[in-house]
């Protein structure tokens, strides 16, 4: 529910139900807070440190309210902090029954913001004060069996009720709405989006160029769309479509070594929104098996199994999550 950049903060039932869990947790260490006084105090306490020194070797800008219960920055932090420097293999080995190619993961990076050039979502290379852009929550380089170089792209979700929407059918100075409202004008000529080039933005948006160049067509890329609704990513899909963007940008940059990139949903098992919202992401894909899916729950067992036993149970407590057998 909460992260930066989400428009609809109204709570669902599932992010009530587990807020109310997590300050029943909090009970019981003696505090109650809605919002911690620092952010790394909702990280397991053995990654606090660690988590601090993410934030600077990765450049991480921190959400507005990471030190929120509910915090989905936070949660993927305390997912994946345990193969920051430990071991991988399992989660090698996961990842690689995942995405259909033997993996080899050689670094967690945590909100990864791609070059500017890139999506050309940025005036330069790297975003400058509040400069919206496009970020990975959780970025695992790895190599291929011939030693060539992959990366999964996974995007990370607690209690949200949804992705993040595209501003264009709302924004003030979008003169070409229609093209938000019909699928059918929007595919016929792709160029005429108002996001492509925002109000005073010295570079074109790449998404579409970028889609072209994978699939022959924007179209092509995205066929299970319903060309007699709207666009389909004036809704939940302009987010993931905005990180698969950077999944084939990667493939196709001349400067970038990755040969193959997946874009991946890892969600607490039990919130119906992002998982509904997913499926219909799925749908409007050339493969469904393009958008892969890996529980929380999976996260924790993985780590438990690499050793991690008390943080897998703190986790579980936590968030509330499921112990796998």
């Amino acid at each position: 529910m909460i992260s930066k950049g989400t428009r609809d903060y109204r709570p669902t039932d599932f992010a009530l139900s587990l807020r109310k869990h997590m300050e029943t947790w909090c009970d019981g260490m003696g505090r109650r807070p809605p919002m911690w006084s620092r952010w790394t105090d909702g990280v397991y306490p053995a990654y606090r440190k660690l988590a601090e020194q993410v934030t600077v070797t990765d450049s991480v800008k921190l959400h507005d309210y990471a030190a929120h219960l509910l915090s989905s920055q936070t949660f993927a932090f305390n997912l994946f902090l345990p193969f920051r420097e430990g071991n991988r293999a399992r989660l090698s080995e996961r990842m690689s029954d995942l995405v259909g190619a033997k993996l080899s993961i050689d670094k967690v990076q945590f909100e990864w913001v791609p070059p500017g050039a890139l999506l050309g979502e940025l005036d330069g290379e790297r975003p400058v004060g509040d400069e919206p852009t496009t970020a990975v929550d959780i970025v695992l380089w790895s190599r291929l069996t011939d030693d060539q170089r992959a990366v999964v792209l996974i995007e990370v979700k607690l209690s949200e009720s949804g992705f993040t929407k595209c501003r264009g059918p709302d924004h003030p100075k979008n003169d070409r709405k229609k093209v938000c409202r019909s699928s059918d004008h929007f595919f016929t000529d792709p160029s005429a989006c108002f996001i492509r080039r925002l109000p005073r933005k010295q570079r074109n948006r790449r998404y579409w160029e970028i889609f072209t160049a994978s699939h022959g067509s924007v179209h092509a890329a995205f066929p299970g769309v319903d060309m007699n609704g709207p666009c389909p990513f004036a809704g939940h899909a302009y987010q993931p479509m905005r990180n698969l963007a950077i999944a084939r940008g990667l493939e196709q940059d001349e400067y970038s070594t990755v040969t193959q990139a997946w874009l991946a949903l890892c969600a607490h098992d039990d919130n119906p929104d992002a998982a509904a919202h997913w499926q219909a992401w799925r749908e409007l894909l050339p493969d469904p098996g393009m958008a892969p899916s890996l529980p929380a729950s999976e996260v924790d067992y993985i780590g438990e199994a690499d050793g991690h036993a008390d943080w897998a149970e703190w986790m579980r407590n936590r968030y509330r999550l499921e112990k796998l057998p």
